[in-house]
């Protein structure tokens, strides 16, 4: 690295670091790790509502009727199937893959109460995967990193857009040129908000891991370690290929008031990402999320709550993170040649499909 990225780095890491906007969102971001880790209750994670039963014998086949017949008492619906059940009543025990919900045990064990004639033992639970103790704790604290990520992702690649637009309007991008190329001058801007939203980061996860361990909420184990550390690779991703298309974005503007439509659509895909990620939260083993793995706009939000909750083989995880490399590696060079190309440029903004136009007629 040679010095004019460095100081530059060091130039836009300072200046953020004192913004008081900065200091506030990092102990919000805080309070939250402390509702997610010890209150997960509190964000909804207490399980669906509607659920699916199926019967293996006559006793399981009673049991699963007067389990629909009483389902209204405890707020919920359950409906009886021939497969793909959330729990399978046989045998005075209640088979499924993973420990099924506590309402939906609640309303068999009750049930089956009522079918005997005598007091029957309580229905067994057998499981084929192993029981994770840790299950709501990690399902929170998978949603909790995608709201960060997306939060990350939006924030530090609107300061690089924002950035890159107070120069140009101020006129300072003249006189920064003059000193240092326009490919030195973006992967400075790049590199010192990086490190600041990494070091944001490393804070929260070290505050959640002493959160986590004093309360019990979470074993803390290799396996969750290494998921954080994931995550942290996944921010460092995601972020290298936004902000190099924020920092086109802030290019082709000449003033802040226009700013939020040339970063609009990027802020559209981040957005979608989140939204995707909700949705492979609830539905890890889905195929929603076995796609967004390979879109590299989404992965970045999608695939952390994945590694975390266990759900992503490795073989998906290395392909993930060596499609999102390669698309990286193709973005920057191709965003640096457009921001040197319109940076300068002021007036009226520039349309991406000139941008790209003055940026091949300068190679």
């Amino acid at each position: 690295m040679n010095g004019a990225i460095r100081l530059v780095a060091r130039r836009e890491l300072t200046e953020r670091i004192r913004e008081r906007s900065f200091l506030i969102s990092t102990g919000i971001t805080l309070a939250i790790v402390i509702v997610v880790l010890v209150l997960p209750t509190l964000l909804g994670f207490g399980g669906p509502n509607e659920y699916t039963i199926a019967a293996g014998d006559a006793r399981g086949q009673a049991v699963a009727e007067r389990a629909v017949a009483i389902s209204k008492e405890f707020d919920a619906k359950v409906s009886i199937v021939r497969s793909d059940a959330d729990a399978t009543v046989a045998g005075g025990k209640v088979h499924a893959e993973d420990t099924p919900d506590d309402k939906l045990l609640s309303i068999l064990q009750v049930a089956n109460q009522q079918v005997q004639s005598s007091a029957p033992p309580p229905l067994v639970v057998v499981t084929t995967k192993p029981e994770d103790p840790d299950r709501d704790a990690k399902a929170g604290l998978a949603f909790f990193t995608i709201l960060i990520l997306y939060g990350q992702l939006l924030t530090y690649g609107f300061w690089v857009a924002t950035g890159v637009v107070e120069e140009k309007s101020s006129r300072v991008i003249e006189i920064l040129l003059a000193a240092i190329r326009p490919k030195d001058l973006l992967a400075g801007k790049v590199l010192g908000l990086g490190l600041l939203g990494l070091g944001q980061l490393l804070i929260v996860a070290a505050f959640g891991l002493v959160v986590a361990g004093a309360s019990g909420s979470l074993t803390i184990d290799g396996n969750l370690l290494v998921a954080i550390a994931l995550s942290l690779v996944w921010f460092v991703l995601g972020y290298a290929f936004y902000a190099s298309a924020y920092a086109v974005a802030g290019a082709l503007v000449p003033r802040q008031e226009e700013i939020q439509s040339s970063t609009t659509p990027l802020t559209m895909l981040i957005l979608v990402s989140l939204f995707a990620g909700f949705a492979v939260n609830e539905n890890p083993d889905g195929t929603l999320g076995h796609v967004t793995a390979f879109i590299p706009p989404m992965a970045p939000v999608t695939m952390p709550s994945r590694i975390i909750l266990g759900a992503a083989p490795a073989w998906e995880i290395a392909a993930s993170v060596a499609l999102m490399i390669a698309s990286t590696l193709l973005l920057i060079p191709f965003a640096g040649r457009i921001y040197a190309a319109v940076v300068l440029r002021t007036g009226s903004a520039v349309k991406l499909r000139d941008a790209i136009a003055l940026a091949r007629a300068q190679k």
